[in-house]
């Protein structure tokens, strides 16, 4: 059983990880549902081992290795399905996503950065196209433009966060 202290420190952690498993669980499985399970499956066996955890040691790998392990353990269990995962290819995914995962992160905080400062036109289009899943003739019709005219507001805007997302990282140290 945890102590307080280290239910604390077990939230914490796999608050800032679990997002990241998420995707990684997800690139892996499609049914959203099965997703869920795994990820919860994921959850549940970090806090029952974690007195096991070297505090010296990143979580995040440690999570992705538990999470490789319930992922094969959903497949096993739904041996039905066609796609068969090739278990050194998930062991070297696992580690691919491990190293990749914190510049996702900075890259997606950017990107959210970006965004919130769009306005005007530019940001309506892109949440209507994005949020709200609607096609560039639907947008224009909404807004009185032509499609045409959409597409290269979305162009310019896609452009414009691009070039938004590489300046905050290179501020942060990073490199898109």
């Amino acid at each position: 059983m945890l102590n307080e202290n280290q239910q604390i420190r077990f939230t914490q952690l796999w608050t800032d990880v679990q997002p990241v498993v998420s995707q990684f669980v997800a690139s892996l499985i499609k049914d959203q549902w099965a997703v869920r399970d795994v990820v919860q499956n994921t959850s549940l066996t970090l806090l029952k081992k974690f007195t096991e955890y070297d505090e010296m040691q990143p979580f995040l790998p440690w999570a992705l290795g538990i999470a490789k392990f319930e992922v094969l353990s959903h497949r096993r269990d739904s041996a039905r399905d066609r796609l068969v995962c090739n278990p050194e290819f998930l062991e070297q995914y696992t580690k691919s996503w491990a190293e990749l995962a914190p510049r996702m992160t900075d890259e997606i905080t950017a990107l959210q950065a970006c965004v919130s400062e769009l306005k005007g036109r530019p940001r309506k289009i892109l949440e209507l196209q994005i949020r709200d899943n609607q096609t560039s003739e639907t947008i224009a019709d909404k807004l009185n433009l032509s499609a045409a005219n959409v597409r290269k507001i979305l162009s310019r805007t896609r452009q414009s966060l691009k070039d938004c997302i590489v300046r905050k990282l290179a501020i942060s140290g990073e490199s898109a």
